[in-house]
């Protein structure tokens, strides 16, 4: 590379880091902390599993939940309780009102989320020993989850009363992207590896529990998380209808 080519991409390149989102340097990170995780701590399937479902779980609950507080309307929603100023309640003097056309339309709109739960979250669990409690490095990776997401809902919605601007809808966009995400995964990447591997395993005696076979996962798992935090659930380059 010439002197030349090398100035242009130094020049370039804080531009072009800046034009990435902030979830897609997110994704990045989290999935090379499960490759590390994989390789430092020996973290099996069910582990990486339990992770990804806690994450889903928490981003889920939580923009849902911030979704009971936006006062804005629903577009195309039409409607007595659309058309009219919402009634405010304020169960919890330390929090801003909610509204129970909210509260209808999120519970209307989780029975998706619920059952892809349903079928998930306890099959996974289930052959998890919690009895045990999780491992320290487990624990260390669903905290930093945890936190992630509360300064994520933060900065959409809480930061200068950012909430007061949104809908309903807006909040659930953000609750239903990982559950879209995990179908992505589900249906094209880990049924189709899960086909090839077991007739790499039919053919040679293979150890489908290595860190190997769990790198073949999480490799194209990252690829699609990665490619989805690019895409902004609050333009047009995420789309999810809740009207």
């Amino acid at each position: 590379m010439t002197k030349s080519n090398l100035g242009r991409v130094v020049e370039t390149a804080p531009e072009a880091l800046r034009g990435l989102s902030r979830e897609f340097v997110t994704e990045a990170v989290l999935n090379l902390a499960l490759i590390a995780g994989v390789i430092a701590f020996g973290w099996n399937l069910t582990e990486i599993a339990v992770i990804y479902l806690v994450e889903i779980a928490v981003i889920y609950l939580l923009f849902c939940f911030a979704a009971l507080f936006t006062p804005q309307p629903v577009d195309d929603l039409d409607g007595e309780a659309w058309n009219a100023d919402p009634t405010p309640l304020q169960p919890i003097s330390l929090f801003p009102p909610i509204y129970w056309r909210n509260i209808t339309f999120v519970g209307a709109k989780s029975l998706f989320g619920v059952i892809v739960g349903g079928v998930t979250i306890p099959p996974v669990f289930s052959s998890y020993n919690l009895g045990s409690g999780l491992p320290p490095s487990v624990s260390l990776a669903v905290a930093s989850i945890i936190l992630f997401q509360l300064t994520r809902a933060w900065r959409y919605f809480v930061v200068d009363q950012s909430y007061r601007d949104k809908s309903p809808a807006d909040a659930l966009t953000l609750a239903f992207a990982p559950v879209t995400e995990l179908l992505v995964i589900l249906f094209g990447v880990i049924a189709p590896v899960t086909v090839v591997l077991a007739g790499v395993a039919f053919a040679v005696d293979t150890d489908l529990n290595s860190p190997l076979v769990l790198l073949i996962y999480l490799v194209p798992i990252g690829v699609v998380r990665t490619w989805m935090g690019s895409l902004d659930p609050q333009t047009d380059d995420f789309q999810l209808k809740f009207n």
